[in-house]
């Protein structure tokens, strides 16, 4: 391996434009500076010396690359590992089988169709065609091995730079609403708040209203988030799919710092909500914790409210994570 002789501008803005590129957040260098220093205490970079030059070898340029990736959720944990095409074929070869027959196959299948969106039914298919006895459960393992290995790749093509939209600065999730055309709030952030649990408390306080939207969307609900400012208490509407006209599940998002707790009064009042609007179930959920007073209030009087505690709203972060 050889080495990378650049300034340390250049060695950071490189690492911004492929993780933005790869992963749609923008970061600053700042905040590339601050993540490398996770890895190791030895890395000293300052942006006051963005002029200064450095050497790096090729492969430590990229294992950093990849470390970032890793840290902002767009790369799982085992993408670390630069051996992970070789790793998992030597696994095949120790089962008695090689892989190799079926690593040539989908070489061959995907010659015939250079950068272009193929149907994975007709890969797999046109495999077979070319080792009929191969194992299905290998030719599976060899194409998701591949998709991850282009995954893990810092390579771009041309195509992926015509199309990358300019991508959306992580400051955003922080500073201010983030409007999503699709969904209430984009894979890329969730996959950041994955990895990064500690700064679900830090969120703007309306995307962590699109984080809980996002969730409830996902378990099929039909949702209907609020105007985010004088909506009486609810900030999310959960509906049946099938029917509209009222909901079944009011929610209330409290994004609270620790110590912070969701007291008696918001949940007394909350009750009040969800009586007017005739909803089965009332859901407040917090990065906090809600005060016993509440808790207690609600069991005595059979209030038809649950609640969702930091180490829950931690858990859905986790299960919305594409490296899930």
């Amino acid at each position: 391996m050889g080495a990378v002789i650049c300034s340390i501008k250049s060695f950071l803005d490189t690492i911004i434009d492929i993780v933005g590129i790869k992963s749609g957040l923008v970061l600053s260098r700042h905040e590339v500076i601050e993540i490398l220093k996770t890895r190791t205490e030895d890395f000293d970079l300052e942006e006051d010396d963005l002029n200064q030059g450095m050497r790096i070898r090729s492969e430590t340029y990229e294992d950093h690359i990849r470390y970032v990736r890793v840290r902002i959720g767009n790369l799982s944990p085992e993408m670390m590992n630069p051996f992970l095409w070789s790793d998992t074929l030597i696994k095949w070869h120790k089962k008695g089988i090689d892989p190799m027959p079926v690593v040539k196959a989908l070489a061959t299948v995907s010659a015939k169709h250079p950068q272009q969106k193929v149907d994975p039914e007709l890969v797999i298919s046109e495999m077979q065609g070319l080792v009929p006895t191969a194992p299905l459960d290998l030719i599976f393992s060899v194409i998701r091995l591949w998709i991850d290995h282009q995954h893990q790749s810092h390579y771009i093509t041309q195509p992926q730079i015509e199309e990358w939209d300019g991508g959306t600065p992580l400051t955003n999730l922080f500073s201010c609403e983030i409007r999503t055309g699709n969904n209430f709030m984009d894979q890329k952030f969730l996959d950041y708040i994955a990895a990064n649990i500690e700064k679900i408390q830090e969120m703007h306080w309306r995307n962590f209203e699109r984080f809980c939207a996002e969730f409830f969307n996902r378990l099929g609900y039909h949702i209907k988030l609020g105007p985010g400012g004088n909506d009486g208490g609810i900030d999310i509407r959960a509906f049946d799919p099938a029917d509209n006209t009222k909901p079944l599940i009011i929610i209330q998002c409290k994004r609270y710092k620790n110590g912070l707790q969701v007291g008696i009064e918001t949940v007394k009042a909350f009750y009040t909500d969800v009586e007017f609007e005739q909803a089965k179930q009332g859901i407040i959920i917090t990065t906090s914790a809600i005060a016993p007073g509440g808790k207690k209030v609600c069991e005595a009087r059979k209030y038809p409210l649950t609640f969702a505690e930091i180490d829950e709203v931690q858990r859905w972060a986790k299960a919305m994570s594409s490296n899930t």
